[in-house]
């Protein structure tokens, strides 16, 4: 039986190929289908291979290095690399890196240029803008434009409702045009108008010290006294650290200007 059957595909074999030799035209439609596919399977294989398809670098962790080192791992891996920002207020040892993007252990293909953030030497200085005549609001994106920090509000009686009067930086009022470092917290001198001198004390609890800053700012309310737990070691510690309680309590009525202290922690469960 099995010998039959294997006589019989024997023999359509050869009617096949004597079909294939004796039709000019099938044998050609055969030759180019089989060239076809040689050449899909080559091209796909060539632009795996120029596109490293599946592979790829593991970006190096510069952060900490200093640039010497950075140039020098960068060449290695073969990996372009750019300084994006300078920051001299921040965690870490001056002249390294202390950001990067992508961060370390992300693929990328040779040739990609890496976005660094160093620690400078020395603080950058600008000149000092001027804040006043302009609203709360407009004063506190113009403060944040020009790399400066909002620091205390201080209300006193003007007819101009939330109307910038003058501008502080370390207990003095300072000049426009005066030399000032980037980051330096400005302080300003507002009219309480013929307002109530009402607001609501904000919700801060679980934001950080930043945000709870931008949030009283925004209702004209200062933030007072921080009270760190034992879990708050580093200057890290204290930026990633959240509000677990505040007084005056949300939602109670204030006067503006008035402070909120708050006790931040970095163990959530309080």
């Amino acid at each position: 039986m099995n010998i039959d059957i294997k006589n019989k595909f024997l023999n359509f074999l050869t009617s096949v190929k004597l079909l294939i030799a004796s039709n000019i035209i099938l044998r050609q439609i055969l030759i180019a289908f089989v060239l076809l596919i040689i050449f899909i399977y080559a091209s796909f294989l060539s632009l795996k291979i120029i596109t490293h398809h599946g592979e790829g670098l593991s970006v190096p962790d510069f952060t900490g290095l200093e640039m010497k080192q950075v140039n020098k791992i960068a060449d290695e891996k073969d990996l372009n690399f750019k300084i994006i920002d300078s920051v001299y207020n921040a965690p870490g040892k001056k002249g390294t890196v202390i950001a990067q993007v992508p961060p370390a252990g992300f693929k990328v293909k040779e040739g990609r240029t890496i976005l660094l953030t160093i620690k400078t030497f020395n603080p950058q200085r600008i000149l000092m803008p001027d804040f006043t005549n302009v609203s709360l609001i407009q004063a506190k994106a113009d403060i944040e434009t020009y790399g400066l920090r909002i620091g205390n509000l201080k209300y006193v009686p003007d007819i101009a409702t939330n109307n910038v009067l003058e501008q502080i930086y370390n207990g003095r009022a300072i000049k426009p045009g005066t030399p000032i470092e980037k980051n330096s917290v400005i302080d300003l001198i507002l009219g309480m108008g013929k307002s109530d001198k009402i607001t609501i004390v904000p919700d801060l609890l679980n934001l950080t010290k930043d945000e709870a800053f931008q949030k009283a700012t925004d209702l004209s309310l200062n933030i007072g006294a921080l009270v760190f737990d034992n879990s708050v070691i580093s200057t890290e510690d204290s930026l990633n650290a959240v509000i677990w309680k505040q007084t005056p309590i949300p939602n109670t009525q204030t006067t503006i200007g008035s402070s909120i202290d708050v006790w931040l922690s970095l163990e959530l469960n309080k």
